[in-house]
């Protein structure tokens, strides 16, 4: 607004002095007429053209005076903002740098999780392959439990059978065939377990 008023004086200036040199060129034209300009006019003229000059010279250094203050007016704002800038940038770095260290805590707690739900995956799933092959080594040592509790058993079913046999042909009752017969299961030719099922 200062600066405003001052271009504002600054005209008025040029306009005070555009009349004075109307002044100046009215008599001038006068003086080209010897008749009607004489020695004290032409002083007169002296005078004028000494204030119109001295008049356009002080309009040109309230100008320069009004551009001047206009510029250090406008370079005092710019500073001023820069400084508030400034403050702003101050105010607002410890902000920024909390907000970074923020967003790279929930990275790596989030790296963190995946990572943690991974291992516990891997460690699941060897837990189970670990846990199965327990599970198929006890069935193999139940199978061969189981296997060596049938040949006992059949063992023993033979040792009753041959024990029968000698009654039955002791007893002498039986014929050739059914001899024969006894014979060939004597000798393990057939499964006694799958005869006896």
């Amino acid at each position: 607004m200062r600066g405003f008023l001052l271009i504002l004086f600054a005209l008025a200036s040029f306009a005070a002095e555009s009349n004075k040199t109307k002044e100046y060129f009215h008599l001038l034209m006068q003086q080209q007429n010897p008749y009607v300009f004489d020695k004290k006019a032409r002083l007169e003229l002296q005078k004028a053209q000494i204030d119109a000059q001295v008049q356009k010279e002080k309009a040109q250094l309230d100008y320069k005076k009004a551009v001047e203050t206009a510029k250090i007016k406008k370079e005092s704002i710019v500073q001023a903002k820069k400084l508030d800038v400034d403050k702003e940038k101050v105010v607002i770095t410890p902000q920024l740098e909390e907000a970074k260290i923020k967003k790279s805590m929930v990275i790596y707690f989030l790296a963190f999780g995946v990572l943690t739900l991974i291992l516990i995956y891997i460690i699941f799933k060897r837990y189970q392959a670990h846990k199965e092959k327990l599970e198929l080594e006890r069935l193999r040592i139940e199978k061969e439990i189981h296997e060596k509790e049938l040949a006992v058993r059949e063992q023993e079913l033979r040792a009753q059978m041959a024990a029968k046999l000698m009654e039955t042909l002791a007893s002498g009752k039986l014929t050739k065939e059914q001899e024969e017969q006894l014979l060939l299961i004597a000798k393990g030719s057939s499964n006694l377990l799958e005869k006896k099922n």
